[in-house]
């Protein structure tokens, strides 16, 4: 059965899915979207466990004064979420159960006396010296955080820089780079695109080929930071009503030139001499039934690994590429208490690295509303063992919570786990990464398989923009926007809140 004809197929409607067909959809194409799961937004959902609303995984939502999730928002949302600053982040004691602020600079470590003092004399001497590197040009992107520590520290102290690299990139510290700490922290920025480049992008105007180069630093710049940097924290934020509230504004803004269809998982995508026609999916897996649509722009944003099925003739080369792309996965363990405790008096998230680690925190004190009246509602994210029993492990998530936080298990009412790949391609040294371009004339890609740039929605984001200026370039993504850029909308944080 044939279903049309479009200007293009978005396959997948998690977030990068949405942001791509709000985009091509506003520059006045007709879109269709096909989702294999019967539910769209992917991890940027937020759903009721007995009357405690639970995001997919927890969030911080970074760079919210000029990233690109932002850049988006002005030019295509008809309304925007509203976000509270995220808050800080924390390490609780083993023995005392108190929260320290995580250390975020040099004068920090000095007096992190979870650390012996040896240790922290040590770990301040090769921060500074490999800053100050980076500053100078030297390409950390190869060297691992393990290779880059001097090998006389503590067990405690390698356990702390395990945990923050696992966070940072799916995997400990011996496959993340020294580069992806710098970046994730906020110390270093990658080459981004600016505010007034999007727009020209957006309104057809000519741009150069190279972006605003700001990754780099001065000396002074890097010696300042390295001694009173507070990390990304005051460019983050939760949305109010968790994080499915983007997905809300997101959905309410896409123009009735666009179709989704969920329930529907692609068989295959057409190609003939070498460009896209279509794609066959089901519309009723258990008796076979498909439905086929058709264009010359298809946006796959599923994993891409994935393609090598759906596509019938791909180079042996790129095939293998993708093979090697890595992901990782997450256990979720939330949380439901009848009443605030004051272990969870806070907003922000804290971070475990002895035994099991994690990160999270309680969400509700964002906003009441997603927990019970009087209630609270935490959520915290574990790195399980693949290779190992999961359910075992998920007891033992909450084994470790109920032990680290004083008064969690007395006063649980709801619990819940989720098993989630929170981002696609893990950003590990070796780790491979497909190009928005495919080898197939008209076939694009984007996600989190295809950008390394920070995480989340905000890593999604930026696929999204390197799709639009690869379209661009490529003649394909059409000059003027016949909705118009919004671009009126206020700051996300409050005014009042510094920018790092």
């Amino acid at each position: 059965m044939n279903s049309g004809k479009y200007d293009v197929i978005v396959i997948g409607a998690g977030i990068s899915g949405l942001l791509s067909a709000l985009v091509l959809s506003k520059h006045g194409n007709r879109v269709l979207v096909l989702e294999k799961n019967d539910f769209v937004g992917g991890n940027c959902r937020t759903y009721d466990v007995d009357g405690f609303m639970v995001d997919t995984g927890p969030h911080a939502v970074t760079m919210l004064r000029d990233g690109p999730l932002c850049m988006l928002m002005d030019q295509y949302f008809d309304r925007t979420p509203e976000f509270v600053p995220y808050g800080d982040y924390y390490i609780r004691s083993a023995e005392t159960k108190e929260l320290v602020r995580c250390p975020t600079n040099i004068r920090d470590f000095m007096t992190f006396d979870f650390m012996p003092l040896k240790d922290r004399i040590l770990l301040s001497s090769s921060i500074f010296y490999t800053f100050i590197k980076l500053s100078a040009g030297k390409d950390y992107s190869k060297v691992s955080v393990y290779d880059a520590l001097p090998k006389s520290l503590g067990c405690n102290t390698f356990a702390f820089a395990d945990t923050f690299s696992k966070f940072m990139s799916g995997r400990g510290m011996k496959e993340t780079s020294v580069k992806r700490m710098a970046e994730g922290s906020s110390f270093s920025k990658s080459t981004d695109m600016t505010r007034d480049e999007f727009s020209a992008l957006v309104n057809g105007i000519i741009m150069h080929d190279d972006v605003s180069e700001t990754g780099s630093s001065s000396k002074k710049d890097v010696l300042r930071k390295l001694l009173y940097h507070k990390g990304g924290f005051s460019n983050q934020g939760y949305p109010k009503g968790g994080i499915g509230s983007i997905l809300t504004c997101l959905l309410g803004s896409l123009p009735e030139n666009v179709e989704i269809r969920t329930g529907c998982r692609v068989r295959r995508i057409f190609s003939e001499n070498g460009s896209v026609r279509g794609a066959e999916f089901f519309t009723d897996p258990l008796s076979g039934v498909t439905e086929s649509a058709y264009a010359d722009l298809i946006v796959y944003t599923g994993f891409a690994s994935n393609l090598i099925k759906m596509l019938e003739e791909l180079p042996d080369g790129y095939e293998n590429r993708l093979r090697k792309i890595d992901h990782t996965i997450s256990i979720t363990s939330w949380a439901g208490l009848d009443e605030k405790i004051p272990a969870l008096d806070y907003t922000g998230s804290e971070v475990r690295y002895e035994g099991m680690p994690y990160w999270g925190g309680p969400m509700s004190n964002y906003d009441p509303g997603l927990a019970i009246p009087g209630g609270q509602l935490a959520g915290f994210c574990f790195v399980p063992n693949p290779r190992k029993n999961i359910r075992a492990q998920i007891d033992r998530t909450f084994d470790t919570l109920f032990d680290s936080i004083p008064g969690l298990e007395d006063h649980l009412v709801m619990k819940h786990a989720q098993i989630t790949v929170p981002e696609k391609a893990a950003i590990t040294i070796n780790g491979e990464f497909a190009d928005v371009r495919t080898p197939v004339k008209g076939l694009y890609m984007a996600g989190t398989d295809t950008d390394k740039r920070s995480m989340g929605i905000t890593r999604a984001a930026y696929s999204v923009i390197d799709l639009m200026e690869a379209l661009e370039k490529d003649g394909r993504f059409p000059r003027k926007n016949p909705f118009g850029g919004y671009g009126n909308h206020r700051a996300y944080l409050p005014a009042d809140i510094a920018d790092e």
